[in-house]
């Protein structure tokens, strides 16, 4: 399964670090150097993830629209870059809800493993009978034709949740009944059959 991941920073560096720990085979990188770019991207794509540069905020004229993009979309992880003496303000966290922060200097391989993690988290398990179709007018309604990619995938992404919780409810009380009746312990079993064989041989002798 590829994911798809956008970079946003007006800075080369970013990008080529984010291009050299992201395989293509497993992410498509989708790269933009301003907050106008971000925000027009985000209204035909969702992606899976989003590592946004601190330094874009600063133009403060595109937050709300990226704030009400990101809150229609809970299911993106946000991952904020910022430099090591460069002050985040709180209302960054407010604007953006980032799932983390990394300053720089900062290991790449540490913001690849975060990423991994966060898409990995919102994969479809593989317990699941089938995946819904990347095409869904081809087996929902004809009504639905209309409707745009983003609330589709949307609509997936709460079924696909939906699935999730029931299974770890499932996995709750089959484990709660595993505690309220425990298998007989068959060696204790065979120990006390042999101490009672014992006795009753005593009494015959």
């Amino acid at each position: 399964m590829t994911y798809n991941l956008i970079v946003a920073d007006a800075s080369p560096a970013l990008k080529k670090l984010c291009q050299s720990v992201f395989p293509a085979d497993s992410f498509k990188l989708y790269l933009v150097d301003s907050l106008e770019e971000l925000n027009q991207l985000l209204e035909s794509l969702t992606p899976e993830a989003l590592i946004l540069s601190s330094s874009l905020l600063e133009v403060s004229d595109g937050l709300p629209q990226l704030h009400n993009k990101l809150s229609g979309s809970s299911q993106i992880p946000v991952f904020l870059i910022g430099g090591t003496f460069d002050p985040l303000p709180k209302e960054y966290w407010q604007w953006v809800k980032p799932e983390k922060i990394f300053l720089k200097p900062f290991y790449s391989e540490s913001l690849a493993e975060a990423v991994r993690e966060a898409v990995e988290k919102n994969r479809v398990p593989d317990t699941l009978p089938e995946e819904l179709p990347e095409n869904p007018s081809a087996r929902m309604p004809a009504s639905l034709d209309s409707t745009s990619p983003s609330l589709m995938k949307e609509i997936r992404l709460l079924i696909q949740q939906e699935v999730l919780e029931a299974e770890r409810e499932l996995e709750k009380r089959l484990r709660a009944s595993l505690k309220l009746n425990p298998q007989p312990d068959r060696s204790s079993e065979e120990v006390k059959d042999e101490k009672d064989k014992k006795e009753e041989d005593k009494k015959k002798g």
